[in-house]
Parts: C-alpha cells; structure tokens; sequence
C-alpha cells in the first residue's frame, strides 16, 4: 500500500493601502490503497479534488474600490509531477461584484491572478486538485503552503 499525504497550507499578504484578505481552512489529503483505480496492483486515481469549500477568503477595507487575487505557492517537500490547481467555487456575498476564477488555474511558484471584483466580499469559497498522482510517485509526505495576496 503507497500513502501519499498532501497538506495545503494557507500564508496571507496585503498591499499596502490596499484591500485586506482573510483565509480560513485548508486541505490535507492522505492517499491510501482505497484510491488504486481496480485494486493492488492497478495505478492510482490521477486527480483528487478537496471539498468546494476547502479555503474561504474574505476581502475587506476596500473603501468600495477594486481588487484583484492572486495565489502562489511554496512547495515544502514535493515531487515535480505533481500539479496544484485551485478554483473560485462562489461569488460569497457582500454589495460588490467578482468574475473570473471559476475554471482551475495552475498553482504555480509566480503570482496568478484567480479572480477579480469590487467593494468588501466575504464567504468567497476555494476548491483545490492534485493532479500527477500515480504509482510512479514515491510515497511520501507532500507540502505546500499558499499564499494569496490581494491587491
């Protein structure tokens, strides 16, 4: 049996007179022998995707202006055939409006945009998949921590 542990960590940054982020969760995922395709012997499922809900992001003290997110991430220890994505699963609430961000987007080690909007928004919703996995990866413990920042 190959266990595989993921642990999506969360970092927060703002810019200065800007806008404020707050993130709340994360996502651990332990890879085990019930994730093979048919059973011992077969390879693993190739993608895993976290709940919709995994990070939920606020954005304050906009003074009604705009923002953009961005998200990198620094690999603790990883195997380079592994993938981050990550998606925007909700618009939240709040008076302001947000686009952008609903299709996955590669997690990559430069700032990428996710998604865009305008005025306070709370109850933003992140979702995560790993992509890559497979028989060939060493079993191991694997880290990330990600950074949104908001500008």
């Amino acid at each position: 049996m190959k266990l595989f542990f993921l642990s999506v960590g969360l970092l927060l940054n703002t810019v200065a007179w800007a806008a404020d982020i707050a993130a709340s969760g994360g996502w651990n995922r332990t890879i085990t022998s019930g994730d093979l395709i048919a059973g011992a012997g077969t390879d693993l499922i190739s993608q895993q995707e976290s709940n919709t809900d995994a990070t939920t992001l606020t954005i304050t003290s906009t003074s009604g202006g705009a923002w953009r997110i961005k998200v990198r991430h620094t690999p603790g220890p990883w195997n380079n055939d592994l993938t981050l994505w990550i998606r925007r699963t909700s618009d939240g609430t709040g008076i302001g409006s947000i686009s952008g961000g609903s299709g996955y987007i590669q997690v990559t080690t430069l700032d990428t945009e996710i998604c865009a909007g305008t005025n306070d928004r709370s109850g933003i919703s992140i979702q995560y998949k790993l992509s890559g996995l497979s028989k060939n990866v060493s079993p191991d413990s694997y880290l990330s921590s990600v950074l949104f920042t908001v500008e």
